[in-house]
């Protein structure tokens, strides 16, 4: 029986195919009427009604654009009915969603349309069924095609029409309803009500999103001074922050999500969010001006604070319990953990931050506490002829301290304990903090792993002493040429040289991981001390952090009778692009920023 119905499908197909198209779907609508649940007969008609639609439009006289529209939407809602009707018979076929799909778009139904195509995209491929198995089509193909190969051309076919519906959204529907929305009469809640009702429309278009969150913003742009924005701002947070899961490739929800944050004084978060984003696409440079901007808050704050409180608050920031400090980083980078653990350990037991490596590989950075350790152990283990000529023309600057010459302020971090006998590292001097945030906004405070820094040291120490040992193959005898006073210097300066890199001071290690806790401690801090004081920090922020929308698109990308997507006919090739990505264009020119600020620092939501 289900053979007999695939030849009467074919041969039906193959009169559409001869130019019979009434009579083959009379034929079909025959087989239907018999088979009402088979999707390969409905499929076939879905397809017929669509071929007929096309052609009311494409062939309609001159001046019959009326009623050639109305034919054409009448056979794209009979397609509709029966692809519809085809689609809970064959959930798994990939090509009947694709048909369905389609036919949504065509009727106005695009968000339907996106929901179908996520919905069987999103399904394990080992469900897919076989397209050939409900589209009598196939069979006029003799490509010797497998099942496998005709299931990832659907697929592929799939997600590449899930970027033209994407783009009509984009391009189109969403720069529309923007005009519409933020060019109108309408009243402020009239707006807000309908552009949650459009984001909740079109839940995979990032832009709809946008537009709700900057309807709300502008609602609260517009609340007089006195009222209370942050109670506005908090709803807004939960909706982008919803956004921002599931967009987690947009870089404009990111940069909203993170200058809502920024707004309501969430600057760890904030921060965080924009760092996320920075993954995604390390160019933005509105990106690394809003960290700055957190950071220059954060300085401001802190200062104020400082001025006002004192105490626990204060405590918390430049005095970091070790046991805290380690907890911290067992949860996020265990080899720190380990590394304040054996700084700890080696401070206890030497009373001293620092050490020598020996430079030579053989040794693997093995630690003196000394240079007159370290010298003996070079002479005894590394032996070379040199070795008393290097001591002969160094004399007294063989042991001479090196230390003091130091620029790095290793003096910002000391070790102390507190009132309950808990170790702390004391940090008093928080403006290096700033300053190294500030330099690399976008990287944070870095830290030289421990391991990497003595392979370092060791490396640059050996280059060195192979300069040393050049300079003294080449020393002349006699003691009272120039060139041989000219060389002595420059192998004493070679040897402080040497002695400056060999030297591995804890510190060194522990200040960047004891700064970047810090700078959380700080950020927390200020959060706190905003509530208590009942303060607004971001707040005085909203009008010049977020930029406006412009009303009217520059350019639409229509869809007119009897269109569809550019790919829908094309099923070989893949698409490796992500679905949630948008297009970004500049809402201003340069003359319309502030100061400092470039045209690219701001963008909008309606244009692509």
């Amino acid at each position: 029986m289900a053979r007999g119905l695939r030849a009467q499908a074919r041969e039906a197909r193959e009169l559409h195919t001869k130019g019979q198209h009434e009579e083959a779907l009379a034929r079909t609508l025959e087989l239907v009427g018999a088979n009402p649940g088979s999707a390969l007969a409905l499929n076939l008609v879905g397809s017929l009604h669509r071929h007929f639609g096309s052609v009311a439009w494409n062939a309609r006289a001159s001046d019959d654009d009326e009623a050639a529209s109305t034919l054409e939407l009448h056979h794209h809602h009979l397609a509709l009915d029966a692809f519809s009707a085809a689609a809970p018979i064959a959930p798994n076929c990939v090509m009947t969603a694709i048909c369905h799909a389609e036919a949504l778009a065509a009727c106005s139904r695009l968000p339907d349309a996106q929901v179908e195509l996520f919905r069987v995209c999103s399904m394990l491929e080992t469900n897919h069924m076989d397209p050939a198995v409900h589209h009598v089509g196939y069979d006029l193909v003799l490509d010797g095609s497998t099942a496998k190969k005709r299931k990832n051309d659907a697929v592929c076919k799939a997600n590449l029409i899930m970027q033209d519906f994407e783009a009509i959204i984009n391009n189109e529907v969403v720069p529309v309803e923007a005009a519409k929305l933020l060019g109108g009469d309408a009243a402020a809640d009239e707006v807000r009500r309908c552009a949650n009702l459009f984001s909740q429309s079109y839940p995979y278009s990032v832009r709809a999103q946008l537009l709700l969150v900057y309807v709300e913003l502008e609602h609260v742009r517009a609340l007089d001074l006195a009222a209370d924005k942050q109670r506005h701002l908090w709803p807004i947070l939960a909706v982008i922050s919803e956004a921002a899961v599931v967009f987690d490739r947009s870089l404009l929800i990111a940069l909203f999500h993170a200058e809502v944050l920024f707004a309501l004084d969430e600057f760890d978060e904030s921060e965080r969010e924009c760092r996320r984003a920075l993954h995604i696409e390390e160019r933005p440079q509105f990106l690394r001006i809003l960290l700055k901007r957190v950071i220059v808050m954060a300085a401001i704050c802190w200062s104020s604070i400082k001025s006002t409180q004192h105490g626990e608050r204060v405590d918390r920031v430049i005095s970091l319990r070790v046991g805290t400090l380690q907890e911290h980083y067992n949860r996020i980078d265990p080899s720190a953990a380990k590394t304040i653990s054996d700084t700890l350990r080696f401070l206890k037991n030497q009373s001293s931050w620092s050490f020598l490596v020996c430079p030579n590989s053989s040794c693997h950075g093995k630690k003196f506490l000394g240079i007159e350790s370290l010298w003996k152990h070079m002479r005894k283990q590394h032996r070379d002829g040199l070795w008393n000529k290097l001591e002969s023309v160094l004399g007294s600057h063989l042991y001479e301290n090196a230390s003091k010459d130091d620029d790095h302020p290793f003096d910002a971090i000391t070790l102390r304990q507190d009132s309950d006998q808990h170790d702390i590292f004391h940090l008093p001097t928080v403006q290096p903090m700033f300053e190294s945030l500030l330099l690399s906004p976008s990287i944070g405070i870095q830290a030289e792993p421990l391991a990497e820094m003595r392979q370092r040291k060791c490396r640059e120490g050996a280059e060195i002493i192979a300069d040393i040992k050049k300079k003294l193959s080449i020393l002349p005898k006699d003691e009272l040429n120039t060139e041989y006073e000219e060389l002595c210097f420059a192998i004493k300066d070679s040897w402080l040289k040497f002695l400056k890199t060999c030297a591995l001071d804890h510190r060194e290690v522990i200040l960047p991981f004891a700064r970047s806790f810090q700078w959380i401690q700080m950020k927390n801090s200020i959060a706190l001390s905003a509530k208590d004081l009942g303060r607004f920090i971001g707040g005085a922020n909203i009008d010049i952090t977020f930029g406006k929308v412009p009303v009217a698109p520059d350019r639409n990308v229509s869809v007119v009778h009897g269109s569809k997507p550019s790919h829908a006919s094309n099923s070989d090739n893949p698409s490796g692009e992500n679905l949630q990505t948008e297009n970004l264009q500049p809402l201003c020119s340069d003359k319309t920023l502030k100061d400092g600020e470039k045209c690219e620092e701001r963008y909008k939501i309606g244009n692509p």
